[in-house]
């Protein structure tokens, strides 16, 4: 992994003030005395510091017989091709079923599980926007998913995936 241009340039800086304190000090300079020279704080000189001795190569050979990169053995947290398609598929049949709803029932779905925003909310909070008591939000809920229930077959086979 590489640092941005700007840590090289302030890590360059701090090893010079660091050769140029010896030199002139005698013994090796302090963080404060660093940070003096350079107008930093020595919390930064630290920071930048402990950056700098934190990167390694992606491409370092590890291993018994050094025979395998680094890279190879880390996680690939993104999401696969194959999830994508099956979100994005997912998200489209999920938006046709709400959309064989009555817009009331699709807007207290759409609220209650956060479909758009990923913010979840509660029945008295959709009965506030909605101008109707929390009671009255639970059965529209209620009428809602029943109706979806029927339409289940169409969404039937993300469940077992």
């Amino acid at each position: 992994m590489r640092l941005p241009i700007h840590v090289n340039e302030k890590l360059t800086q701090i090893k010079k003030q660091e050769r140029e304190l010896f030199q002139t000090l005698g013994r090796r300079a302090t963080l404060t005395e660093i940070a003096q020279k350079l107008e930093l704080e020595p919390s930064q000189i630290r920071e930048y510091l402990k950056v700098a001795s934190g990167t390694i190569s992606l491409d370092l050979k590890v291993g018994d017989n050094q025979d395998t990169e680094l890279s190879e053995l880390l996680a690939d947290e993104s999401v696969s091709p194959n999830e994508q398609i099956t979100q994005a598929l997912l998200r489209q049949d999920l938006n046709d079923l709400l959309a064989s709803l009555k817009p009331v029932q699709r807007e207290v779905l759409i609220l209650r599980f956060g479909l758009l925003d990923n913010e979840e909310r509660s029945l008295a909070q959709i009965g506030e926007k909605l101008n109707v008591s929390r009671e009255r939000v639970r059965q529209i809920q209620q009428q809602a998913m029943t109706a979806l229930r029927r339409q289940q077959s169409s969404i039937g086979q993300y469940l077992t995936s």
